[in-house]
């Protein structure tokens, strides 16, 4: 019945964003489309079960489970201008999305592995979003953040002062740190806040560069504490690999004020000459490409 009720106001913003066509809606409910992609990216669901490969500007839909390959990157723009962006070796499925310009989103994923950001989009008077993994839940309020589940999530915790020795899973162990806008940002972006729930436990996260760590499924979630300026390096390059390889060559990197400035200011998803790269419609939160930035 939830679905019946938002599902006008889907369709008319869907419509006015030229992102769904009425036959379209017959087969499954498009909730966006890639916005961005590089290298090679594979969607599958309940209907295409062998992993299809996905092409600048597809729609996406509930239930959609994507993958990137090595050195690959996606970005999902939501209809109200939210998005997610994965990073290489990451599995994302969008569970749930419910959106009524006039009153309320709600976006719902899940992230099996791999690195991940979602922004937040167009403002609404009631608005949350949802990331799962197997280790704990993490709400987001307004704002963007950045995660990573797996085995680079443990190699970044080992080396962060405020977690000290920890027993880990690497299959399960989830890493997030609240991104928020930076100085110069523009558009509907606020410093919003974060919630990180496991094993009963929740911390908050209310400023910007303030992480939590679960080191495995069943654990307490540890934070909040600010992540260094080495792990948020290192989370910024499973993020950006363009900006990591061009950094290890001597061809310039974006410090990481810079960075934060840089994601701040809209900042989203980099593709390289020769992928199959969309530009990413950002809502009015532009990005212009500067070297050693990510855009």
């Amino acid at each position: 019945m939830a679905q019946a009720r938002f599902l006008p106001a889907l369709i008319a913003g869907a419509l006015s964003l030229g992102l769904v066509s009425g036959p379209a809606l017959g087969q499954a409910t498009r909730i966006g489309i890639a916005s961005a992609v590089s290298g090679d990216v594979r969607m599958s669901n309940a209907k295409v079960t062998k992993p299809a490969k996905v092409a600048p500007k597809q729609r996406m839909a509930w239930g959609d489970r994507v993958s990137t390959a090595k050195k690959s990157q996606l970005q999902i723009l939501l209809l109200d201008r939210s998005n997610f962006t994965i990073g290489a070796k990451t599995t994302l499925t969008i569970d749930r999305f419910v959106y009524d310009p006039a009153k309320s989103r709600s976006v719902g994923a899940s992230v099996a592995k791999g690195a991940f950001r979602f922004m937040s989009g167009r403002r609404t008077p009631k608005a949350d979003a949802e990331v799962k993994t197997r280790a704990g839940t993490i709400g987001i309020r307004g704002t963007m953040l950045d995660g990573v589940v797996g085995k680079s999530a443990v190699e970044i915790a080992k080396d962060e002062p405020s977690i000290g020795k920890v027993k880990s899973d690497e299959e399960t162990a989830t890493l997030v740190v609240l991104r928020g806008p930076g100085p110069a940002h523009e558009g509907s972006l606020t410093t919003g806040s974060a919630t990180v729930t496991g094993a009963g436990k929740i911390v908050e996260l209310t400023a910007p560069l303030m992480a939590a760590y679960i080191p495995r499924e069943g654990a307490e979630p540890i934070g909040p504490f600010p992540l260094s300026p080495a792990g948020l390096s290192r989370l910024q390059d499973l993020l950006a690999p363009s900006v990591a390889r061009a950094r290890k060559k001597g061809k310039g990197w974006l410090p990481i004020a810079g960075a934060v400035a840089a994601i701040g200011a809209g900042v989203l998803v980099g593709t390289s000459g020769g992928d199959n790269g969309a530009t990413a419609d950002t809502g009015g939160q532009g990005c212009q490409p500067q070297p050693g930035a990510i855009c």
